[in-house]
């Protein structure tokens, strides 16, 4: 009977309030995150506009919504015949929107100003995307609506999504040193720089390489360059390896991702370590039940986030190259992806390089080919999961 009344009671609730709309929101140094959760896709527009800056979301359907949101996040809510309009009115320097599916949301991304802003010119750079066409347009920013994302149709107005490439090590670092003396830093460069001409050829997004040659970039540096370019994705190639006096038969590749313990060591640092505070959040100088909201805030879209991406580059890796795959939360210390807050990040150890064959593996060209190819699947199908991939040149 029990069961049967709340069975009641949640029909009821759908049917006087439709779909609830969940916002989760995060608070980083140079950006605030909005992340708008739904249960299915929906066709929608992001707008902005000026005098008052104000981000308006258009939800394109039918459908009746509700929004639950945290508190803190002010917004209006008005139903119209094509469907329901969502103003948040929040202050920006520049505004970053666009979808994610499995599950569906939208991510709004408002960025801070800054001291030492530079222009930057593709914020007018919009591309227009279908399965057969690609074409770039210039929009003129002083108009005073801007689309800025919209999905409708099986038409997409977005703008670029911007890829962190990572190849760790280099330089003076050499990484690990594995059979023949083949090096880690020369395979993770390889992959990192295929990789890219997949993301530049593909035309949906922008590419910046924390080294494009065989230069030496300490860890923090790897990730501010993820902070500073406003990356959506960040993405660290590595080549693993077997500890000495074990056997050197392991074998396979593994994923990482920041996990839920690492998240909540993560946490208890902000709240713990003034320094790593001020890294994270901007500045130590708030209460310590601030800094506890704020810590919680600053890891919630990249836990989120790097586990959805990183389960998707596992499943394309064992897919498309049939090797074994495992993806694991972060254990490494001082590792980068842990210092982008609000950013997805990722860590991939190709393959063993003191397991002899496995190293041989990874300087083959066609090897370094594929996998660069099943990653590239991977961040198009994080993005774009509906579309049709675009061919491109071996």
């Amino acid at each position: 009977m029990y069961q049967k009344i709340l069975v009641i009671f949640s029909l009821l609730f759908c049917i006087s309030f439709g779909e609830v709309v969940s916002v989760r929101y995060g608070n980083y140094p140079e950006k605030e995150r909005i992340v708008l959760d739904f249960n299915s896709r929906v066709d929608y527009r992001v707008v902005l506009l000026e005098n008052p800056k104000r981000i308006v979301v258009d939800i394109l359907s039918q459908g009746d919504f509700t929004l639950r949101a945290p508190k803190g996040i002010n917004y209006r809510l008005g139903k119209h015949p094509w469907g329901t309009r969502i103003v948040f009115e929040r202050d920006f320097s520049s505004v970053k929107a666009f979808s994610v599916e499995g599950p569906f949301r939208i991510v709004i991304d408002l960025f801070k100003k800054t001291e030492k802003q530079e222009e930057d010119n593709d914020d007018a750079l919009l591309a227009i995307l279908d399965p057969t066409v690609l074409k770039v347009i210039q929009y003129d920013s002083r108009a005073k609506e801007r689309v800025i994302s919209e999905r409708k149709k099986n038409t997409i107005i977005t703008q670029k999504r911007i890829i962190v490439i990572d190849a760790g090590h280099g330089g003076q670092d050499p990484g690990a040193i594995g059979y023949m003396g083949i090096k880690e830093k020369d395979i993770n460069l390889a992959i990192a720089k295929r990789l890219s001409e997949y993301l530049s050829q593909d035309g949906r997004f922008k590419v910046i390489m924390t080294r494009k040659g065989d230069t030496f970039l300490p860890l923090q540096e790897r990730a501010n360059t993820a902070l500073r370019n406003r990356a959506d994705l960040f993405i660290s190639i590595h080549a693993n390896a077997s500890p000495q006096g074990v056997s050197n038969h392991a074998r396979g590749t593994y994923v990482f991702a920041i996990s839920s313990d690492a998240a909540r060591r993560k946490k208890h640092q902000i709240i713990n370590n003034d320094s790593y505070a001020k890294l994270v959040l901007g500045t130590a100088d708030v209460p310590t039940s601030a800094k506890k909201v704020l810590a919680d805030l600053a890891m919630d879209v990249t836990l989120y986030e790097s586990v959805s991406f990183g389960e998707k580059i596992a499943k394309s890796i064992a897919k498309e190259l049939g090797r074994e795959v495992q993806f694991r939360g972060i254990q490494r210390a001082g590792f980068a992806v842990l210092k982008t807050p609000g950013i997805p990040s990722v860590l991939i150890e190709t393959g063993f390089i003191t397991n002899p064959d496995e190293a041989v593996l990874m300087t083959d060209k066609e090897f370094q080919d594929k996998f660069a190819h099943a990653i590239y699947k991977a961040i198009v199908n994080y993005f774009f999961p509906t579309e049709e991939k675009l061919t491109l040149s071996q």
